[in-house]
């Protein structure tokens, strides 16, 4: 457990671990307001492609959500290659055979802890299977997939999510075709990262437009404008696929906000994103929703 102080109101972290299908860890966090008078309600926050649950932005957002009266729960994809080194890539043995399947089965058995079991009640948090799932890049589709065949989301907000997963090109195929994996370099870390082939084949077999259209619940698509990782054509790709959601455009932001890794400060992008989730999402006294 740790005390941090966020807007003059106490946030507790609590860490626990789940297994995965694979018998894998996935590590959490659930940050929460200290001393809350009712349960809480719950909001799940899926990193990225080439992310982890404490990169940059990810902690001080979930400290502020979490100061206004809700829980906000962050963890590890178990094969984002994160290993016993928090924060680092120790294990691209698991970031190579990752696959987006496997990430939704993992959101799915994190909203299986989060639904009963010590951890519910240290934390004082709603236990009525209702969920909110906010997903970053590559989480934000991996949000809608589950959100598309779990009642159990009741909302879903979305950062700079992809619309497609067809994000390589001729060269990086002729080496998958050729080698069985992509060589993906991590600027930050100075790494080359492989990539198998179940992450293609699985992708393949995955419809994130067909998932979209059976979202039926409040959504919120927040997209950066200046993004050349993911450009804002996709999210009103989302936005025109998600009946009833509503987008809300960053103006000259990039992909992470203008948050860096470690974290630098709040960014004027950053700080609309906390204003946007913070009126999205539910907390004590007052139902989410747009």
């Amino acid at each position: 457990m740790r005390l941090v102080e966020s807007c003059s109101v106490s946030v507790i972290k609590r860490s626990a671990s789940v297994t995965c299908d694979d018998g894998l860890p996935i590590a959490v966090d659930v940050y929460h307001p200290e001393g809350a008078s009712e349960p809480l309600p719950v909001c799940v926050l899926c990193h990225g492609f080439k992310g982890f649950k404490d990169w940059g932005m990810f902690p001080p957002l979930a400290e502020r959500l979490a100061a206004s009266g809700r829980a906000m729960v962050l963890f590890e994809f178990s094969h984002n290659g994160v290993g016993d080194q928090p924060g680092e890539f120790t294990r691209l043995d698991l970031f190579r055979e990752q696959t987006l399947s496997r990430h939704v089965d993992d959101l799915g058995r994190v909203l299986d802890f989060l639904s009963s079991g010590s951890l519910a009640a240290e934390c004082n948090l709603q236990t009525n299977d209702h969920f909110n799932v906010t997903g970053h890049s590559m989480g934000g589709a991996v949000g809608i997939l589950r959100a598309a065949d779990d009642g159990r989301i009741v909302q879903i907000s979305t950062l700079n999510s992809v619309a497609h997963f067809e994000r390589f090109g001729e060269e990086a195929l002729a080496e998958l075709e050729s080698a069985g994996e992509v060589s993906i370099p991590n600027v930050r870390t100075g790494q080359v990262m492989p990539l198998g082939k179940a992450w293609f084949e699985d992708c393949a077999d995955l419809d994130l437009e067909d998932a979209a259209t059976q979202v039926f619940v409040p959504s919120l698509i927040v997209q950066a404008e200046a993004d050349v990782n993911v450009l804002a054509a996709e999210a009103h790709e989302l936005n025109g696929w998600i009946a009833g959601s509503r987008l809300a455009l960053i103006p000259e932001a990039d992909h992470t906000f203008g948050a860096k890794h470690p974290f630098a400060g709040w960014t004027p992008a950053l700080e609309s994103v906390a204003r946007e989730l913070d009126d999205f999402l539910p907390q004590l006294g007052r139902l989410g929703g747009i």
